[in-house]
C-alpha cells in the first residue's frame, strides 16, 4: 500500500512539471567479452526536470549503475561502449562531446555520489585535501585560502560537526554516515544542476539513512538541482522521488509518477516488487512474497520480453516478441503485452 508521503510527492510532481534538464533516449550500451559483445542496456529512455527527483529501481544487475556511468561518460574503456541513443543535458548532446569538454561537465554541472564512500574516497588524503581538489579542478581562479574556506563551508553545509577539525582527518577516522556526507559535499561543491546518486544509503543503518535522505531533500530545496536516485529500496523511492523508472535486465519496463506507480503498478515485475514489501498488517502469519526464478544471464536473454521466464502471465508472444512501451497517460508508460488484461 502506498504511503501518504508518496501520494503527496505525486501531487507535487504534477504541479512542478518543467522542461527536462536531462533527456535519455533509446540508450544502448554494449560490453565486449571474450566471445563477442553483450547488450547491457537496450533502449532505455527517461527524462528529469530541474528540481525533480527521478528514481531508478530494480534488482542488482538490471543496468541501473551502467545507466549512470553512461551519463557521466565513465563506462570502462575499451570494453564498455554506447552504441545507440542520445543523452542530452541542458540541450547539449553529451555523447558527442570531446573528452576535454566532458571533463569540464563531469563534477561541475553533473555530479555523482557513489555507493560505497570508503572505496570512492582516497584513503591517503585528508578529507579537506580531497574537497579542495574539486575546487582546484573546476574553480581554478580560487586561491588556496579560498579553496580551504569553501571546503570547510561545504562540510558545514552537509551537517558535519566541527568542520574545521574534520577538514584535516582521513576517511578512516570518520563513521560511514560522515563519509557519505563528505561524498555529498564533494558532489555539491560546484553547485551542479544534476546530481546522480548510486545507492548512496545502502551501506548505512536506517537512522543514518533517514538523515542522509533528509539532507538531500533540504539541499535540493535550496539549490533547485535535479536528482537521479538509483536504489532497490521502494521505501526510499516513496520518501524521496517524484517519478520512477523500473528497470529489468537492461530495459526500462515501466515509468510513472510516484502516486501512480504505488497505486496502479501495471507491469508484472513492478507488481512483484510491490508485493515483496513487508506489511505490518500481515505479521505474523504470512511469508514474504518473492519473484520466482532469477534474471537470465546477459548472453542468454530471451528474444522477447526479458521477464517472460519469471512472469506468471507470460504467453507465446511474450517469449518471441519484445513489447514496445505504451503510454497509458502522459506520465505513465509500460512495456508489457498483457497490461490491459491484467488486474494488477
Amino acid at each position: 500500500m502506498r504511503t501518504t508521503e508518496a501520494s503527496d510527492k505525486g501531487g507535487e510532481a504534477m504541479a512542478k512539471r518543467e522542461a527536462p534538464i536531462l533527456e535519455v533516449r533509446d540508450l544502448e550500451v554494449e560490453f565486449a567479452v571474450d566471445d563477442g559483445k553483450i547488450k547491457v542496456l537496450d533502449g532505455v529512455s527517461f527524462s528529469v526536470a530541474p528540481g525533480q527527483t527521478l528514481g531508478i529501481v530494480g534488482e542488482s544487475g538490471c543496468g541501473k549503475s551502467v545507466t549512470s556511468l553512461a551519463i557521466m561518460g565513465l563506462l570502462p574503456k575499451p570494453h564498455g561502449q554506447v552504441v545507440a541513443g542520445s543523452i542530452r543535458f541542458q540541450g547539449e548532446e553529451l555523447l558527442s562531446l570531446p573528452p576535454d569538454q566532458m571533463y569540464r561537465v563531469r563534477g561541475n554541472r553533473i555530479s555523482m555520489i557513489f555507493q560505497e564512500p570508503m572505496t570512492a574516497l582516497n584513503p591517503v588524503q585528508t578529507v579537506g585535501a580531497q574537497l579542495m581538489e574539486v575546487f582546484s579542478l573546476h574553480r581554478p581562479d580560487y586561491s588556496k585560502k579560498q579553496r580551504q574556506a569553501a571546503a570547510i563551508a561545504m562540510l558545514h553545509k552537509v551537517g558535519i560537526p566541527e568542520p574545521e577539525r574534520r577538514f584535516g582527518v582521513y576517511p578512516h577516522n570518520l563513521s560511514g554516515g560522515m563519509r557519505q556526507r563528505v561524498m555529498i559535499a564533494m558532489a555539491l561543491a560546484c553547485e551542479p544542476s544534476l546530481l546522480i546518486c548510486d545507492e548512496p544509503t545502502t551501506a548505512l543503518d536506517v537512522t543514518i539513512q533517514a538523515q542522509i535522505l533528509e539532507l538531500m531533500k533540504d539541499l535540493q530545496t535550496q539549490t533547485g538541482m535535479a536528482i537521479i536516485f538509483i536504489t532497490h529500496d521502494l521505501g526510499v523511492v516513496a520518501e524521496l522521488c517524484d517519478e520512477v523508472v523500473v528497470m529489468y535486465a537492461g530495459r526500462a519496463v515501466e515509468r510513472a509518477d510516484i502516486y501512480e506507480l504505488f497505486d496502479h503498478p501495471r507491469h508484472p515485475y513492478t507488481h512483484g516488487l510491490m508485493a515483496s514489501i513487508p506489511r505490518l498488517e500481515d505479521v505474523p502469519k504470512s511469508l514474504l512474497k518473492t519473484i520466482k526464478g532469477q534474471v537470465p544471464a546477459l548472453h542468454e536473454m530471451p528474444a522477447g520480453c526479458r521477464f517472460s521466464n519469471r512472469c506468471p502471465h507470460a504467453t507465446e508472444i511474450c517469449v518471441g516478441t519484445n513489447p514496445v512501451t505504451e503510454q497509458l497517460t502522459d506520465r505513465h508508460g509500460v512495456a508489457c503485452h498483457h497490461w490491459k488484461e491484467l488486474s494488477i
